[in-house]
């Protein structure tokens, strides 16, 4: 439920409900979400709240969306694992321009660095021997 009196933007608020139904199954990775005039009546809010929403989502990696499009569940992609040797260092990072095109990621997502390679962290898992 929505509240205007939270102290929480309402943008956010419509944005933690949406997750939640995420993660709680009821919009499964791959489904559509409802278009924003649905969500804008469903949360009492204007589109330009919902459209905030989205966009927070977005960059939380949770929700793709194109142009003219209805915003989707982003699919859980399997994680290739990666050995690391003795020594090396995994750190985290948002991509640069160029890293999301070469490895074609959607907005929201960070690249993990072991030395001088990125890889994107919704593909890749780190594992020790």
């Amino acid at each position: 439920m929505i509240s205007r009196s939270s102290g929480l933007s309402l943008y956010r608020q419509v944005a933690d409900a949406i997750r939640q139904q995420i993660i709680d199954g009821e919009l499964p990775p791959g489904s559509l979400l409802p278009s924003e005039k649905y969500l804008a009546e469903e949360h009492d809010v204007g589109r330009d709240t919902i459209r905030d929403a989205m966009a927070y989502l977005r960059g939380e990696g949770l929700i793709e969306s194109k142009r003219g499009y209805r915003s989707r569940v982003r699919a859980v992609v399997p994680r290739e694992r990666i050995w690391l040797h003795p020594g090396e260092v995994v750190s985290a990072r948002m991509p640069t321009p160029a890293e999301r095109r070469e490895h074609g990621m959607h907005e929201g997502v960070p690249v993990l660095l072991v030395g001088d390679r990125a890889y994107p962290a919704d593909r890749f898992e780190f594992g020790c021997e």
